[in-house]
């Protein structure tokens, strides 16, 4: 008699395992893998950033220049922006991306890009710079 018991329940939990899973009793039930190829990779960055270095001139900081290395073994083209905020200044004209260059570097290389600010902003009230870069190509 337990032994009938035994096997109901588990035929009971294989078949509600199956059904929760979105399947059904033929078919034999996946697990959604993240990263895998199954599920949306996000792919690693081509690029890094190694040195920002702030230009001033007077009491006013007038560009920043990103060197950003390439990590892949192909050639990219890449957008970088940087916003600057100082007090209540930031670095951009809203609406714009006149913070914003383009730039390639070839494979494994290394490459620098200048943006000139277009609201030159008081060095001595930077609270943050924020950095992105996009790959293009």
């Amino acid at each position: 008699m337990s032994l009938k018991i035994i096997f109901f329940v588990g035929v009971l939990i294989i078949a509600i395992s199956a059904i929760g899973l979105g399947a059904n009793l033929d078919t034999s039930s996946t697990f959604n893998k993240i990263g895998s190829d199954d599920n949306v990779s996000i792919g690693l960055s081509t690029a890094d950033i190694t040195n920002i270095v702030h230009s001033t001139s007077g009491s006013d900081i007038d560009s920043s220049t990103i060197t950003v290395r390439n990590t892949d073994s192909v050639s990219h083209s890449y957008q970088i922006c940087v916003i600057t905020k100082a007090g209540a200044s930031i670095s951009d004209t809203v609406g714009t991306s006149s913070d914003c260059t383009t730039t390639t570097i070839s494979s494994s290389g290394t490459g620098s890009a200048v943006i000139t600010f277009t609201n030159p902003l008081s060095k001595t009230s930077v609270d943050f710079a924020e950095i992105s870069i996009q790959e293009i190509t």
